[in-house]
């Protein structure tokens, strides 16, 4: 069938109208869950000649919200536009009829539509409350109960453009507002020589904006369970030092560690290392509230050791020995891994920690420790005094032995003196029959070096 142009503005038409009362739903529902908070925060911004009055009950001001997108009808089709050219995938420019696949693309994903274009209308209402030439406190109302109430739901558009209208709440600047800026030069495509510039201006928290954003925040927290989107705010806000101490970042991340599940407490581990720079006393605290949680979660904070010593160096090592000493082996095994990064900041200390984990029970411990840690110990103890390789050889497991196998291999020609020493403690300890698996690998290699050794071990010849 042939479709005419009437029959695409026919089908653009029914497709606009299914998607604006689809729209209308979520605001409806977006609006009933913002204003459940009641009563909102007072608007950043404001006219000193007329006095901010507050509305007085939710159901008018959801009224107002609805009447203000019914209002606007052109600007939900320009924004529609916009989303459709987010949303489409370019591959559907290579069908036949491209139009008419993006709208059936668009008619399967509704919700998501009505999502977005919530936000941008979000986003035009904090525009116009935020001016601050003229702010106009009516649209804030509706702004904000908008917001809260669309940060119920976790989805990718709420964590990013979410954080950033929040972000623009704090600063008490319209959403788009660019804190930062490139230096004004020649390395600019639209600089001009002799043209003032005025330069970026720096990041502040207003008063008024971070009060306004901690109620918010507080919402989120306060909520049963805490909103997961809001792990996701806090990630991007330890970004904005400035923004940290004025929201309570450190706060909220420690009550929610402490109260909230097992998967969020786990999210907030990843993000202790970074909170290392912004305050000592508080990701102290953090630290401590991780520790007492629940083995998954020390398997978080175990997962994010290796960043936490790279950032802090041998100010972390207590945190380390703390996880290697923990009573769940899987945080052992995980915190395993980052023993290779202290061979620099505690080289004393190395050795002790490989030879911890090495008399651990769990052999899943010694493969972690075996492929990331034993090629160190070796380099900075080929004699190996501590007798790891030994125990690590008889303990019998395969993928540790051929792991060990290679690396004592790699010994034969620069510390022949030392591999001697651990092959003959093998050898006195587990019977000669225990280094097979060592001849028949060093024989495919070299031949005669391998019946020089056997010699040399089994039958006490001159050290090849």
């Amino acid at each position: 069938m042939v479709w005419s142009p009437m029959s695409d503005w026919r089908e653009q038409n029914e497709l606009s109208q299914r998607l604006f009362e689809q729209t209308q739903e979520a605001l409806e529902v977006a609006m009933l869950r913002g204003c459940e908070d009641w009563p909102l925060p007072e608007p950043p911004l404001s006219d000193p000649d007329f006095p901010v009055i507050p509305p007085q009950e939710p159901g008018k001001l959801i009224e107002i919200a609805h009447a203000l997108l019914k209002a606007n009808r052109a600007a939900f089709e320009r924004d529609l536009e916009s989303i459709g050219e987010s949303l489409v995938p370019h591959r559907l420019s290579l069908t036949a009829d491209p139009a008419r696949e993006a709208r059936k693309w668009l008619g399967r994903r509704g919700e998501e539509v009505a999502e977005r274009a919530l936000f941008i209308r979000a986003e035009t209402l904090l525009a116009q409350a935020l001016d601050a030439d003229a702010p106009d406190v009516d649209r804030w109302w509706v702004a904000i109960a908008l917001l809260n109430g669309m940060s119920s739901k976790d989805s990718p558009i709420s964590r990013q453009q979410g954080y950033h209208l929040m972000e623009s709440i704090a600063l008490a600047r319209k959403p788009g507002y660019w804190h930062g800026g490139a230096t004004p030069g020649p390395h600019l495509v639209d600089w001009q020589e002799g043209r003032e510039v005025t330069p970026a201006s720096p990041m502040q928290a207003d008063a008024g904006g971070a009060f306004a954003a901690g109620w918010l925040l507080d919402r989120m927290e306060e909520a049963d369970p805490p909103r997961p989107v809001l792990v996701e705010w806090l990630d991007l806000a330890l970004a904005r030092r400035d923004l940290v101490d004025p929201l309570s970042i450190l706060s909220r991340l420690n009550r929610m560690a402490g109260d909230g599940d097992i998967a969020l407490s786990s999210r907030i581990a990843a993000l202790l290392p970074r909170a290392w720079d912004l305050d000592f006393e508080g990701s102290q605290q953090l630290e401590n509230t991780l520790l007492a949680r629940e083995p998954q979660v020390r398997c978080a904070l175990a997962d994010a050791l290796d960043e936490i010593l790279q950032r802090r160096g041998s100010a972390a090592l207590p945190l380390l020995d703390n996880l290697l000493s923990d009573e769940s082996s899987d945080v052992i095994r995980i915190a395993t891994g980052s023993i290779r990064l202290t061979t620099t900041l505690d080289p004393e200390g190395f050795a002790n920690r490989c030879a911890r984990v090495v008399h651990q029970p769990d052999t899943s411990i010694h493969r972690r420790f075996t492929q990331t840690a034993l090629r160190d110990y070796l380099v900075m103890h080929p004699q190996d005094r501590k007798g790891l390789t030994v125990q690590l050889w008889i303990n019998g497991d395969e993928v540790v032995r051929t792991r060990l196998r290679e690396l004592l291999l790699h010994m034969v020609d620069e510390h022949s003196e030392s591999l001697s020493g651990i092959l003959k403690r093998i050898v006195s300890m587990d019977g000669e029959n225990s280094l097979e698996d060592l001849w028949r690998v060093l024989e495919v290699r070299s031949p005669n070096a391998a019946t020089a050794w056997r010699n040399h071990i089994e039958h006490g010849a001159e050290l090849p």
